[in-house]
């Protein structure tokens, strides 16, 4: 590289043009001044902790839910799907009521003799012995309530044992599909209204009886110019008065006019006598008229003497005349039978009961099928509730002498 001089340098710059600045002092003196006295930008004082503040929020939502998964907490979905079981198990404990719950184990039936009461807001600010103890009184109180209640709403369709003087009386079902035998008071049977309890007029309200017990007999007489149209009454008239005697200790069941002679009863002819019920003949399902609230456990005739095992099973099955619906609830499982002497044991498995009154009905149903199979005593075994108000279920329990007792 060619070195230069300080003289090569000075005739360098020379031929450089000339810069001047032709601005006045004035000019020069405002532009220097305005940059100097601009005004500058302030930074609003809560700007700095409110971006603080954020940073620590975000940091907390990052981390908050990871504590709490691993601390066992819920979620949100997880508590509104608890929130929505418990709701769910809160109605189906108010629908059973507070002495029909199944208990599984030992220690849940312990838990559950005495219902929890939900405690008001002063109960809750008591220490948690006192708050405990009032908690614990106060569900005594509400479950005896509860059970006397029930005890008073409790509908017997069977009479437990044959004291008084009542008498038997057979009414057609509305639609003469099933005959129902009632149980009245022989000085109230005059005021009995059929119609309250979805029932036909009597058949059988023309014929005269005569029992001889000793004889094991019985004579019914029809008028000399008694008449019937269709079969499902001439049946009803037959069913009418097997049911009217059903209690009597008899063999034969005669029949004739009041001269003497046989009955002609539609397509079913000429009759001189009416066959006697025999054991196992029926099963005991319920009847209830449309929106009536009188019930009545109604007689099923079965087929082909099915064994006590199989008619459980039976009154179970549907489709068995209008207005008749099964005894036994659909959750209920038979699964075996066993006899000791006149004592029948039934094994059965369920779910909840929607009511005690459900549970007194079925347990109805089956005595008195039972007492019509020729048992004396029925054992349940598997009936899973902490109180039962009517029956010992831990004892055999007597069949019914009759069924039906109505009250006007």
């Amino acid at each position: 590289m060619k070195k230069r001089n300080d003289e090569d340098i000075k005739k360098a710059l020379g031929k450089l043009p000339s810069m001047e600045d032709r601005q006045s002092k004035d000019m020069l003196y405002q532009k220097v001044s305005s940059r100097v006295h601009t005004p500058k930008r302030r930074v609003a004082p809560w700007v700095f902790p409110g971006l603080a503040t954020i940073a620590v929020l975000l940091v907390l939502a990052v981390f908050i839910p990871v504590f709490f998964s691993n601390n066992g907490m819920l979620t949100v979905e997880d508590s509104a799907d608890h929130a929505n079981e418990s709701t769910e198990s809160s109605t189906a404990n108010q629908e059973t009521g507070p002495s029909l719950d199944a208990p599984t184990t030992e220690g849940e039936e312990e838990s559950a003799e005495v219902q929890e009461a939900e405690p008001s807001s002063e109960e809750k600010s008591l220490p948690p012995e006192e708050n405990e103890e009032e908690g614990s009184q106060a569900s005594e109180s509400n479950l005896q309530e509860e059970q006397e209640s029930s005890e008073t709403e409790l509908e017997s369709l069977v009479l437990k044992s044959d004291e008084g003087s009542f008498i038997t009386l057979s009414y057609p079902g509305k639609n003469a599909e099933v005959i129902l035998p009632t149980l009245q008071s022989q000085q109230e049977s005059s005021a009995f209204s059929p119609e309250k309890y979805g029932l036909a007029e009597r058949a059988v309200s023309e014929l005269e009886y005569e029992v001889d017990e000793k004889q094991g007999s019985a004579v019914v007489t029809f008028p000399d110019d008694f008449t019937v149209s269709g079969a499902a009454w001439a049946s009803a008239i037959i069913e009418s008065i097997r049911w009217d005697l059903a209690n009597f200790q008899l063999e034969e069941i005669t029949v004739q006019t009041e001269s003497g002679n046989p009955v002609t009863l539609g397509s079913y002819g000429e009759m001189s006598e009416v066959p006697v019920i025999q054991q196992g003949e029926y099963i005991f399902q319920l009847y209830q008229y449309e929106d009536s609230s009188e019930r009545l456990l109604a007689p099923i005739s079965v087929e082909d003497s099915p064994t006590f095992r199989d008619a459980l099973s039976l009154m179970k099955e549907k489709g068995n005349g209008l207005f008749v619906t099964p005894a036994v609830p659909e959750h209920v499982q038979f699964t075996s039978t066993t006899v000791d002497q006149q004592t029948v044991n039934i094994n059965l498995q369920h779910e909840s009961w929607a009511s005690e009154q459900q549970l007194l009905t079925m347990i109805e149903a089956i005595l008195a099928t039972a007492g019509q199979f020729g048992f004396e005593k029925v054992k349940f075994n598997g009936i899973n509730v902490r109180e039962f108000s009517t029956y010992d279920l831990e004892e055999p329990i007597d069949v019914p002498e009759r069924i039906n007792p109505v009250v006007e």
